[in-house]
Protein backbone atom coordinates (compact mmCIF):
# COMPACT_ATOMS: atom_id res chain seq x y z
CA UNK A 1 0.00 0.00 0.00
CA UNK A 2 1.73 3.51 -1.03
CA UNK A 3 2.12 5.98 1.55
CA UNK A 4 -0.35 9.10 1.57
CA UNK A 5 1.12 12.34 2.23
CA UNK A 6 0.70 15.95 0.58
CA UNK A 7 2.65 18.87 0.18
CA UNK A 8 1.55 22.14 -0.57
CA UNK A 9 2.47 25.66 -2.58
CA UNK A 10 1.37 28.69 -0.04
CA UNK A 11 0.23 31.29 -2.33
CA UNK A 12 1.18 34.33 -0.77
CA UNK A 13 4.09 32.72 0.39
CA UNK A 14 5.12 31.54 -2.77
CA UNK A 15 6.61 28.74 -0.75
CA UNK A 16 6.52 25.19 -0.96
CA UNK A 17 5.86 23.09 2.40
CA UNK A 18 5.16 19.71 3.99
CA UNK A 19 1.69 19.24 5.00
CA UNK A 20 1.48 17.80 8.71
CA UNK A 21 -2.20 17.28 9.05
CA UNK A 22 -5.47 18.18 7.22
CA UNK A 23 -8.18 19.71 8.78
CA UNK A 24 -11.42 18.67 7.05
CA UNK A 25 -13.86 20.36 9.36
CA UNK A 26 -12.36 23.97 9.04
CA UNK A 27 -10.84 23.12 5.83
CA UNK A 28 -7.68 23.81 6.49
CA UNK A 29 -4.04 22.26 6.50
CA UNK A 30 -0.98 22.29 9.64
CA UNK A 31 2.86 22.86 8.77
CA UNK A 32 6.29 23.28 9.99
CA UNK A 33 7.91 26.60 10.20
CA UNK A 34 11.24 27.83 11.48
CA UNK A 35 11.01 30.19 14.43
CA UNK A 36 14.14 32.22 14.15
CA UNK A 37 13.40 33.82 17.45
CA UNK A 38 13.37 30.51 19.59
CA UNK A 39 15.59 28.69 16.95
CA UNK A 40 12.02 25.98 16.87
CA UNK A 41 9.96 24.83 14.61
CA UNK A 42 6.26 25.83 15.30
CA UNK A 43 2.77 24.56 13.72
CA UNK A 44 1.27 27.08 11.31
CA UNK A 45 -2.00 26.68 9.90
CA UNK A 46 -3.25 27.72 6.17
CA UNK A 47 -6.74 27.78 4.86
CA UNK A 48 -7.25 25.42 2.14
CA UNK A 49 -8.31 28.84 -0.14
CA UNK A 50 -4.54 29.83 0.40
CA UNK A 51 -2.61 26.75 -0.97
CA UNK A 52 -2.47 24.06 -3.73
CA UNK A 53 -2.32 20.41 -2.98
CA UNK A 54 -0.04 18.16 -4.38
CA UNK A 55 -0.76 14.18 -3.24
CA UNK A 56 2.63 12.13 -2.82
CA UNK A 57 2.72 9.59 -6.04
CA UNK A 58 3.96 6.84 -4.15
CA UNK A 59 6.69 6.60 -6.17
CA UNK A 60 10.45 8.18 -6.63
CA UNK A 61 12.49 9.16 -9.29
CA UNK A 62 16.02 7.62 -10.78
CA UNK A 63 17.66 9.91 -7.42
CA UNK A 64 15.00 8.41 -4.88
CA UNK A 65 13.38 11.57 -4.51
CA UNK A 66 9.82 11.39 -4.51
CA UNK A 67 7.57 12.20 -6.90
CA UNK A 68 4.27 14.63 -6.29
CA UNK A 69 1.67 15.71 -8.28
CA UNK A 70 2.62 18.83 -10.60
CA UNK A 71 6.10 17.95 -10.50
CA UNK A 72 7.95 18.23 -14.17
CA UNK A 73 9.97 15.26 -14.82
CA UNK A 74 12.40 14.82 -17.51
CA UNK A 75 12.81 11.56 -18.94
CA UNK A 76 16.29 11.64 -20.80
CA UNK A 77 15.72 8.95 -23.74
CA UNK A 78 13.11 10.76 -24.77
CA UNK A 79 14.49 14.20 -24.53
CA UNK A 80 10.87 14.94 -23.24
CA UNK A 81 9.15 16.73 -19.83
CA UNK A 82 6.34 15.59 -18.71
CA UNK A 83 3.63 17.15 -15.53
CA UNK A 84 2.12 14.56 -13.12
CA UNK A 85 -1.25 15.17 -12.92
CA UNK A 86 -4.53 13.59 -11.35
CA UNK A 87 -6.88 12.85 -13.22
CA UNK A 88 -9.66 9.74 -13.47
CA UNK A 89 -8.84 8.00 -10.82
CA UNK A 90 -5.19 7.93 -11.51
CA UNK A 91 -1.54 9.64 -11.68
CA UNK A 92 -0.82 9.83 -15.07
CA UNK A 93 2.16 12.18 -16.65
CA UNK A 94 1.27 15.10 -19.95
CA UNK A 95 3.33 15.70 -22.00
CA UNK A 96 4.65 19.39 -22.66
CA UNK A 97 4.32 20.75 -26.23
CA UNK A 98 4.61 24.22 -27.94
CA UNK A 99 2.21 26.23 -26.35
CA UNK A 100 0.31 23.69 -24.38
CA UNK A 101 0.15 20.44 -23.07
CA UNK A 102 -0.03 17.62 -25.68
CA UNK A 103 -3.03 14.84 -25.28
CA UNK A 104 -0.56 12.41 -25.47
CA UNK A 105 -0.81 10.90 -22.04
CA UNK A 106 1.12 7.96 -20.00
CA UNK A 107 -0.24 6.12 -16.78
CA UNK A 108 2.95 6.39 -14.21
CA UNK A 109 3.69 3.30 -12.71
CA UNK A 110 7.20 1.85 -11.08
CA UNK A 111 8.24 0.81 -15.03
CA UNK A 112 8.22 4.51 -16.04
CA UNK A 113 10.35 5.65 -13.70
CA UNK A 114 13.76 6.13 -15.25
CA UNK A 115 13.22 10.38 -14.71
CA UNK A 116 14.06 12.77 -13.07
CA UNK A 117 12.52 15.40 -11.17
CA UNK A 118 13.77 19.22 -12.69
CA UNK A 119 11.26 20.66 -10.97
CA UNK A 120 7.84 21.83 -10.44
CA UNK A 121 4.76 23.99 -11.64
CA UNK A 122 4.90 26.30 -9.09
CA UNK A 123 8.23 26.67 -8.12
CA UNK A 124 9.94 26.48 -12.01
CA UNK A 125 7.21 28.10 -14.27
CA UNK A 126 10.04 29.11 -16.74
CA UNK A 127 10.18 25.02 -17.84
CA UNK A 128 6.69 25.58 -19.15
CA UNK A 129 7.51 28.30 -20.85
CA UNK A 130 10.99 27.04 -22.68
CA UNK A 131 8.49 25.32 -25.21
CA UNK A 132 6.67 28.54 -25.98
Amino acid sequence: MREIKFRAWLKEDKKMVNVETMDFTDKSIQYLKKSEIINAYILRRESDDDVELMQYTGLKDKNGKEIYEGDILFFRDENMKYIVVWQDAAFIIKSIEIRKYSEKMCWLDDTEICCEIVGNIYENKKLLEENE
